[in-house]
């Protein structure tokens, strides 16, 4: 017996082979689209380039520096011993510093006869103290006390590693005249105060 394919089936059997070509032309072109997909190149957008940098350096500095005021004339008017005078001074340092204290005379001497005369004595002594107020950062007393005789040699005092805080007193105090006491006439002395900054 053969087989006889009506109009209808013949279209129908006519019809699946195009379907069949068709899905391979769809996956063809679905292969097509992801080769041509995959080809692009991939960015990873967390690496995005060699990264740069800049720096900024920052320099500056402060000069040490100290500053010292005050001075001038004390008149002690009669000297009979136990004379007494304070004097407040300013100083200001930035650092650690030192005060010198330098007698010239070695006392309050007569001004033309220091060694004096017959049992007179020409000169008269004294006592010195200094207190400056310091920081470091804690407040703090730096103290120091001399005799005139002491302070011809020049005497030191250093803060240590503190610094000043603002100012200082001086307090000098006369001794009481030895034998028959003072020659008559003027008696001067002059006291040097330098501060010298240390670092």
């Amino acid at each position: 017996m053969g087989w006889f394919l009506t109009a209808s089936e013949m279209l129908r059997a006519s019809a699946r082979p195009a379907a069949r070509a068709g899905g391979l032309m769809a996956l063809a072109a679905v292969a097509f689209a992801a080769t041509s997909a995959t080809a692009e190149p991939m960015i990873d957008k967390g690496a995005s380039g060699d990264s740069a940098r800049l720096e900024v350096v920052l320099d500056g500095k402060i000069t040490p520096s100290c500053r010292l005021g005050g001075g001038g004339d004390v008149d002690l008017g009669e000297l009979t011993g136990g004379e007494q005078v304070e004097a407040n001074f300013a100083l200001g340092c930035n650092v650690p510093f030192e005060l010198n204290f330098q007698s010239m005379r070695g006392g309050l001497a007569h001004v033309t006869k220091p060694r004096g005369e017959g049992p007179y004595a020409g000169t008269l002594g004294y006592t010195l103290t200094v207190s400056v107020p310091t920081l470091k950062p804690a407040p703090a007393v730096m103290r120091g006390a001399f005799n005139s005789e002491e302070l011809a040699a020049g005497r030191t005092l250093s803060s240590g590693e503190a610094v000043a805080a603002g100012g200082g007193r001086l307090q000098l105090r006369t001794v009481m005249p030895q034998g028959a006491g003072l020659l008559a006439g003027e008696y001067s002395e002059v006291l040097s105060v330098t501060v010298t900054p240390r670092v």
